[in-house]
């Protein structure tokens, strides 16, 4: 597995392509149907995604979706289609003509010597659909010698959680050659989807991925442009969580970084004794870490009030009054949750929304001890959604739930991802439902230091080719120590994703 498998996602029916032709100096974002043509506009054709390009075939290639995923094929054009730098089409080597699209992939479209392009190449980024017009933004090098990225910081400012304070650093040397270096970032810097672990010389139209913008190097000038799916991100930065014991510190966590973006369904897998209830808590604050938690830009540790009521918790046990109705037990988390200035109506307006999202309408007089198990956990769920909370965190809801209800639950919970929050969900049983989830989450306890450590953030897909399984399952056998039952590689996977984090492999 290759570093740009582990670093993209792969994506369906979010995907969009941003279109960028040197000569026109414009960037035009496509949406993307079940089938896309690329083409010449000048060739009489009426083409999905048409470019004015020389170097554009008639019918260059064409995106299309099949099996809920987005596939490149070039159509025998006559100059091809790089992918990620590696020829696509009837004069490749390889002989490959079709490719599965990811997030990040690079699209170019020019003749074959990339060291001098075409003035009229075409580059299209697959990006997370905007739904917005793009800002044509860029920055003239004539009279740089250096810039630099950062979150609010630097020659570049970028207003996003997902961007560390100093993220990477453009430099020119003395033959007037730009490079690029990561200044040690929390989400890496990608050249034409590729990671780098050290500094890059870059090519004119080469694609440099931060975090969710895009930059495109003209040599004379630097493009850039915002593809984020979300605007707001939760980021984790964890150096270590740690407790006293017989007055010894005793570390239970350590080294988690990674960000999630509103909308993503993240799951949380971990050994026993990972620390998955440590990190929750660490978290949403109830236990704070060394390091920092920021949703939306605001440090939860430090501003704890700002944000406390736009999080959500449900523990496994629920803790709910028997003998109130289910009207009653959501009237009053209204009351005590949402904001003082919210009127009755309101309330009444948001108790229905949430009763009708999670089924229980039918169930709202009655009697909190009549429900079913499942509808049990369904009201502890309303509880906590009934202020709208922006971070979401379940703690196994699926147990004790047969196989349909369960699956059941967790699709009402991708509902609520969908609406636009991050939802975060601890389970035992994760394979019935694992096409649900954007994210995982795999903490892992070492061996060799007895601490919880990140061994695996990306897609369920990626994860799979990560651990070398078919399922989710699989992954927790590899991590568990031997005498439960596992195959004790902890400290292998652990070493192994920091070598991805930092490059190296």
């Amino acid at each position: 597995m290759s570093k740009t498998e582990l670093w993209t996602d792969i994506v369906t029916d979010q995907l969009a392509i941003v279109l960028f032709v040197p000569s026109k100096r414009q960037i035009k974002e496509f949406a993307l149907k079940e089938d896309n043509l690329i083409g010449r506009t000048s060739s009489g054709g009426d083409p999905d995604i048409p470019i004015d390009s020389p170097v554009v075939s008639r019918k260059h290639g064409h995106i299309y979706l099949h099996d809920d995923y987005y596939f490149y094929e070039d159509l025998s054009s006559t100059n091809g289609t790089y992918i990620n730098g590696t020829l696509y089409g009837r004069e490749s080597e390889t002989g490959k003509y079709t490719n599965l699209l990811k997030i990040g992939d690079v699209l170019r479209i020019d003749h074959r010597d990339l060291v001098n392009p075409h003035p009229d190449a075409a580059i299209l980024v697959a990006v997370h659909a905007i739904g917005n017009e793009l800002v044509n933004k860029y920055v003239a090098l004539e009279k740089c010698r250096s810039l630099m990225i950062g979150r609010n910081v630097g020659d570049i400012k970028l207003d996003n959680s997902a961007i560390s304070e100093q993220h990477a650093v453009f430099t020119k040397d003395e033959d007037d050659q730009w490079s690029i270096n990561d200044c040690d970032s929390t989400n890496g810097v990608f050249i034409n989807n590729t990671r780098i672990n050290s500094p890059t010389l870059l090519k004119p139209l080469d694609v440099i991925r931060i975090a969710d913008y895009v930059f495109i190097y003209t040599a004379d000038k630097l493009y850039y442009f915002c593809s984020e799916k979300s605007g707001r991100q939760l980021v984790i930065r964890i150096e270590e969580r740690s407790v006293r014991k017989l007055l010894k510190k005793q570390i239970l966590l350590q080294d988690i970084n990674l960000s999630i973006s509103e909308g993503e369904m993240v799951m949380i897998l971990g050994g026993s004794g990972a620390g998955k209830t440590t990190f929750v808590n660490a978290v949403l604050g109830y236990e704070k870490a060394k390091g920092s938690i920021e949703h939306d830009n605001i440090d939860i540790y430090k501003e704890y009030s700002k944000v406390q009521s736009n999080m959500g918790f449900v523990p496994q046990q629920d803790l709910l009054r028997l003998e109130d109705t289910v009207y009653a037990t959501l009237s009053n988390a209204a009351e005590m949750k949402m904001d003082s200035g919210t009127t009755k109506q309101e309330r009444e307006q948001r108790i229905d929304h949430v009763l009708n999202s999670l089924g229980l309408f039918r169930e709202r007089d009655s009697i909190v001890k009549k429900l079913s198990g499942g509808q049990r956990k369904r009201l502890s769920i309303a509880v906590e959604l009934v202020s709208d909370p922006g971070l979401f965190f379940l703690d196994e809801p699926d147990s004790g739930l047969d196989g349909i209800m369960a699956k059941s639950l967790m699709e009402q919970l991708r509902v609520i991802a969908n609406e636009g929050k991050i939802v975060m969900v601890i389970t035992h049983a994760p394979d019935r439902v694992s096409h649900l989830f954007d994210k995982v989450i795999v903490l892992a306890k070492g061996e060799k230091d007895n601490i919880g450590h990140l061994a695996f953030f990306g897609s369920v897909s990626e994860a799979f080719n990560f651990f070398g399984t078919t399922s989710l399952e699989g992954v927790i056998k590899k991590i568990n120590r031997v005498d439960e039952g596992g195959d004790g590689l902890s400290d292998y996977y652990i070493d192994k994703y920091a070598a991805f984090e930092k490059g190296n492999i």
